[in-house]
């Protein structure tokens, strides 16, 4: 069976969700494969400044754990809570500081779908009821904010629709990865020597040398197409 990464964000209990989840997607013909950064761990807890005796999520913690161990996977999708129980911190910061330093920093976990999920989309509303709000949220550009009774559901709708497309980029990174310590020794010049891991790196980091193969790689295929069709009309 294909696989279905994804990354969950929550300060409570979500067996349920992923449970059915899993159910959704193997009836589909795919694996779920879940992580879950629980925010009530000790880890991810600080002292509240201005209430003595009071414990508040630090945010630092969790952007460590996010570089750290999950950066650099493929996840198909990051699902993150929105609401905190009597916490200033919110889902919407977090996935936003994930997006915004996945991008700058060309780390994977950026080609991920993101999406936004509460059981109180009332509390969210509260926050979002300016143009500047909604201008924030249009640029940030998340794929999704769903209920979270309807999460397992509606998350399994959005990771299967994502199969309807073609991604040459994506492909070729998953087929590179089949071989990660083949040698590559020719056809481009600058990657002889090079493992495919090395290249998958440089490909999905859109370092100068990785878009350069691609269309390259792009060209060769073409020219092999045109070359095969005329093999088969002088036969």
């Amino acid at each position: 069976m294909s696989i279905k990464k994804v990354l969950f964000i929550d300060d409570g209990p979500i067996e349920q969700i992923t449970t059915k989840l899993r159910k959704n997607l193997h009836s589909r013909g795919y694996t779920l494969d879940e992580e879950v950064i629980n925010l009530n761990l000790p880890q991810f807890k600080k002292a509240n400044p201005n209430e003595p005796g009071k414990y508040i999520i630090d945010f630092d913690a969790v952007k460590q754990v996010i570089v750290e161990t999950h950066s650099k996977e493929p996840y198909d999708s990051i699902a993150c809570d929105y609401h905190y129980a009597n916490d200033p911190l919110d889902g919407f910061t977090i996935l936003k500081w994930i997006k915004n330093e996945s991008q700058n920093k060309k780390y994977r976990i950026r080609r991920a779908k993101f999406v936004l999920y509460s059981s109180e989309g009332d509390k969210f509303a509260e926050k979002t009821n300016s143009v500047d709000d909604i201008s924030k949220l249009i640029r940030i550009k998340f794929d999704d904010f769903l209920k979270r009774e309807r999460l397992a559901d509606d998350l399994a709708s959005l990771l299967l629709k994502t199969n309807t497309r073609f991604d040459f980029n994506t492909m070729l990174i998953q087929e590179l990865e089949k071989y990660p310590d083949f040698v590559f020794k020719s056809v481009y010049p600058k990657f002889k020597g090079k493992k495919l891991e090395d290249i998958v790196v440089e490909i999905d980091k859109e370092l100068p040398n990785g878009l350069d193969f691609q269309q390259n790689i792009a060209e060769l295929t073409i020219a092999h197409l045109i070359e095969l069709n005329r093999i088969e009309e002088e036969e």
